[in-house]
């Protein structure tokens, strides 16, 4: 594949200038699974922000270490976690899962539920007024699909959201219950992350003295989970810094490969297959979001603005190159080291992430931008 150089010259310089770089990319407007939006408020609160409340005196005295921030504000002050905020029209985007323990789906009733995880910087899965849609259970007895309101802004938004995640689970695929989770782009974290870190296990011995045989199974009942341009092997995009916070939020720069791939076990899925598709720009008629247009000339391999083949392929190790053994290529016509194989599925690209594989190969996703990808597992699976 080569990419043609429309627009390569004024792209370049751009690129020399911060303020250029920087207008291009705030102009992109502000819509579901788009860079954007800004921090927001949140009722979930993680064990490193928990405060002990005590109350009596003496024996009577009890202490409850709070996990979350319902019953006040929220942690930036800007929403509202307390009983009326619904009324008052004041609440944290979380506030339902996190407060209210609303999660749209039925306990322990044999219900299968698809649950839908967004993005960096999203706090949904699906905006008003924008094409984006949560998969069609309708075919499917005592189904349910579910828009998971987690909040992924601030520069701890991946495990915030984990946490919130977290409770969709226990709450709705436990016991006689199912789940598949379909997620996009950060959400493919958020979703390795409260697997290896947060999962609820079951321990069950029988035996006793040498006899004794212990063994741990997932208490969540995951079927599995389809992730749509993953970025669960970092963005480059990301090493921008305080760049990136400024024209979408604080967890813009918490998420380049060394980062994410440091933040949990990706290899440990407990045993739920993690399934990915993801695709490229070719530039020949590239994006129609200029934000992703210019940022494709800053990403190794073949990228979809947004995120590069090693995130979107589920591979463990973030090279920027690729080749047939020692037939390394280097292509003057690009910003480093291209593989001219175009397909996700090629052992060019290093091996993948245990309990990972890719759902389609090829050409499926030629010339789809990140934010279009979206919706791209829910299309190609019919639902």
């Amino acid at each position: 594949m080569n990419k043609n150089p429309r627009q390569f010259q004024p792209l370049l310089l751009c690129a020399a200038s911060l303020i250029c770089a920087l207008g291009v990319l705030v102009a992109s407007p502000i819509l579901a699974g788009t860079i954007g939006g800004g921090d927001l408020g949140r009722c979930e609160r993680l064990a490193s922000e928990s405060a002990e409340v005590c109350t009596g005196k003496g024996k009577k005295r009890v202490c409850v270490t709070e996990d979350s921030f319902c019953g006040g504000l929220g942690n930036d002050g800007s929403c509202s976690c307390a009983a009326g905020c619904e009324v008052a029209g004041n609440c944290c985007a979380d506030y339902a899962p996190v407060c209210a323990g609303e999660f749209q789906c039925a306990s322990d009733s044999g219900q299968i539920a698809f649950l839908h995880v967004g993005g960096m910087c999203s706090s949904k899965w699906d905006y008003a007024g924008n094409p984006d849609r949560l998969a069609d259970v309708s075919g499917i007895s005592n189904a349910v699909a579910i828009d998971v309101k987690a909040v992924q802004t601030d520069d701890t938004g991946t495990q915030v959201a984990a946490k919130t995640l977290g409770r969709y689970l226990d709450a709705c695929c436990t016991d006689s219950n199912s789940c598949i989770v379909y997620n996009y782009s950060n959400g493919d974290n958020v979703v390795g992350y409260a697997l290896d870190k947060l999962a609820t296990v079951d321990r069950v011995c029988t035996g006793k003295g040498r006899k004794r045989v212990c063994e741990e199974s997932l208490a969540w009942n995951l079927l599995e989970v389809r992730t749509s341009a993953g970025n669960g092997g970092g963005s480059e995009l990301s090493n921008w810094g305080s760049l990136a916070d400024l024209f979408a939020c604080d967890l813009a720069s918490e998420i380049g490969p060394s980062q994410v791939r440091n933040l949990y076990d990706h290899n440990n899925t407990r045993g739920v297959p993690v399934y990915h598709m993801g695709g490229f720009l070719d530039q020949v008629s590239g994006s129609d979001d200029i934000t992703l247009d210019a940022a494709w000339w800053f990403l190794p391999w073949h990228s979809d603005g947004a995120v590069s083949y090693h995130s979107s392929g589920a591979r463990n190790t973030a090279v920027e190159w690729c080749g047939d053994g020692d037939n390394l290529e280097w292509d003057w016509d690009y910003f480093g080291y291209w593989c001219a194989d175009e397909n996700l599925c090629s052992s060019n690209y290093g091996t993948l992430f245990q309990g990972h594989s890719i759902a389609y190969c090829g050409m499926y996703m030629e010339n789809v931008d990140h934010y279009d990808q979206k919706m791209s597992y829910i299309q190609f699976m019919g639902q």
